[in-house]
């Protein structure tokens, strides 16, 4: 496998549309936050943030709006975020939601693409005594940046939603799973509706006779054709990623805090332990053997890019250096830094 391919190999892992990026850069420059080295701090370089076809990392999205809330120091930085995001940013996604003949569909119809915003949250609807329940879920391990986003969510949902059909009625409750980083009083002015903290889950709980509201633009022929489109564009990202890809994400972005266990994954998941054990058997592979094909190919690409060996075991999740080159001797035979002077030669392969 050439150095190119196996760091492809790890490039793989959930995407989102760059245009919220380019929102959140917008809100960060407009209070003087030196975007170029914030976009640099998120791996966002040279991107071009307002092309819709453009799809940076999910992560990058985290690590960017993380920072660019800390520099801000605003409090409510997902709600300012969203509050300045209009259907339009969301493409032809955004113009299949106009053209719905219902507000239901035009939610139905979000959820069934929601893939072409991002292809690693996760969003779903419960409606269940006279109230639509609209989740979200975030992607990997525990963040700030899942605070934000569920923000930016609930902002979404529970505030610019209704004005597509001219509801003067707002969202009838919002359930955050974080604690809140304001007073309570602040969240409840920005959502215009009753606002609560712990959670088991992130939700925005709509009335469900909402559902039934036209949609002041609704097109039939538009509709049809910008469904179209979506098809056309859903099908070019090819099928959702699998068990393995997402459990290979997640193991590579908890390695360095040394919290990339069975546990940690089946939670990020939603399923017990067991359960995923069960799952991954059922692939023909375990565990540890996932964590360890995770280590190995994510240690040559470190090596290809010339990081210190000592970094490279703190990478992994490795205590000492000694425990990381025993490991790589299993691997391939060699020490690191013979592969690595091997590599250069052309001759590890």
């Amino acid at each position: 496998m050439t150095s190119n391919a196996r760091n492809a190999d790890f490039a793989r892992q959930p995407t989102h549309n760059a245009r919220l990026a380019g929102r959140i850069v917008d809100v960060a420059a407009a209070s003087g936050t030196d975007t170029t080295a914030l976009c640099h701090a998120a791996g966002l370089s040279g991107e071009d943030l307002r092309s819709p076809e453009t799809r940076v990392p999910l992560t990058s999205i985290y690590t960017l709006v993380e920072k660019a809330a800390a520099a801000i120091a605003e409090p409510l930085f997902g709600v300012r975020v969203a509050s300045g995001v209009d259907v339009e940013i969301f493409d032809v996604l955004g113009f299949l939601v106009l053209t719905s003949p219902t507000f239901g569909v035009a939610m139905e119809r979000t959820l069934r693409y929601q893939r072409l915003w991002n292809d690693g949250e996760r969003y779903s609807l419960v409606v269940e005594a006279g109230r639509a329940h609209l989740r979200y879920e975030p992607f990997g391990a525990e963040r700030r940046a899942h605070r934000l986003m569920a923000e930016m969510f609930a902002f979404d949902v529970g505030v610019n939603a209704p004005k597509l059909v001219a509801e003067p009625a707002f969202a009838t409750a919002i359930r955050f799973r974080g604690e809140p980083s304001c007073d309570r009083a602040a969240y409840e002015a920005a959502f215009h509706a009753p606002v609560t903290f712990a959670s088991p889950i992130d939700e925005v709980v709509l009335p469900a006779n909402m559902f039934e509201k036209a949609m002041p633009l609704a097109n039939e022929a538009m509709h049809a054709y910008f469904q179209r489109h979506a098809d056309a564009a859903l099908a070019q990202l090819g099928p959702e990623a699998s068990l393995l890809s997402r459990l290979r994400t997640f193991v590579a972005d908890r390695l360095p805090e040394g919290d990339a266990s069975l546990a940690a994954a089946a939670a990020s998941l939603g399923m017990s332990s067991r359960t995923l054990q069960r799952r991954l058997r059922a692939e023909g592979t375990s565990f540890e053997d996932l964590v360890d094909g995770v280590r190995r190919a994510r240690a040559m690409a470190y090596l290809d890019a010339r990081v210190s060996i000592a970094e490279v075991a703190y990478l992994l999740g490795y205590a000492e250096p000694s425990v990381f080159h025993r490991a790589f001797k299993r691997w391939t035979g060699m020490t690191p830094e013979s592969w690595r002077a091997a590599e250069a030669r052309g001759t590890s392969r």
